[in-house]
């Protein structure tokens, strides 16, 4: 609840100020207005800032609450909470809310960083595509084109995968599967926004790669097949 107050708030305030700031003869988008952009690159940052608080304020409390019983009493009172609650509330225990704050903590935060890298990313594109309208078309302009749109082909099912990685992670407590998930993340956000296309020069012909591309490709088969065969090793079903 709290993080959804701030990411209403925060987006309020940047309509209004859009509303207010944005020329009425002005046919570029807003985006490109440097002030507008700065609040709103300003916003994203508040949120991300802001919700991390909110969460790591709601763990640490939970810890706390724990650290008030005995993990030999827990039962115990969880059955006393339950007949205290009776049939019209359900009851969750401290794991399955720890859980479940981890699992909102990922979505939240790691969508609006996800939000923020993409929303950078297109601000060029649409430059780039500005820029081609007038001064004419040239193929380098094309080509830079095509490497800062290219991520936006992969981004959704990898945020998928992804998801589905830290998850299972969270649910076995493992922090080696959440570790890797995220370090996948960052090196694909990182290749999307910073590292250009490569050319490899090989007999009879040039080929041109495309590293958010290979990070995809690697993650949704080596990847998924290295994640499956550690869960299949390391876990066992009852």
């Amino acid at each position: 609840m709290a993080a959804a107050l701030i990411r209403l708030c925060t987006s309020s305030l940047e309509g209004l100020f859009r509303f207010l700031l944005k020329r009425g003869n002005d046919l570029s988008p807003d985006m490109m207005d440097a002030v507008i952009w700065r609040f709103q690159l300003a916003g994203s940052v508040f949120k991300i800032i802001t919700i991390t608080v909110v969460f790591y304020i709601a763990w640490r409390k939970l810890i706390r609450y724990k650290s008030l019983v005995d993990s030999s009493d827990r039962f115990d009172m969880g059955k006393l909470q339950e007949e205290y609650f009776g049939d019209k509330l359900s009851s969750l225990t401290a794991d399955s809310i720890g859980q479940l704050l981890q699992i909102w903590a990922v979505i939240l935060i790691g969508a609006e960083c996800v939000y923020t890298v993409s929303t950078v990313i297109y601000r060029r594109f649409t430059a780039e595509l500005m820029l081609l309208v007038v001064s004419g078309a040239q193929y380098s302009s094309f080509v830079t084109l095509y490497n800062l749109s290219h991520g936006f082909k992969y981004i959704e099912m990898l945020t998928a995968i992804l998801l589905g990685f830290f998850m299972t992670g969270i649910f076995l407590r493992d922090n080696r599967i959440m570790m890797v998930t995220a370090a996948i993340a960052g090196i694909f956000l990182l290749a999307f926004g910073i590292v250009q296309m490569h050319t490899v020069s090989l007999p009879g012909r040039e080929v041109v790669i495309v590293w958010t591309s290979v990070i995809f490709h690697l993650t949704e088969t080596v990847g998924l097949f290295m994640f499956s065969l550690y869960l299949s090793r390391k876990y066992r079903g009852l």
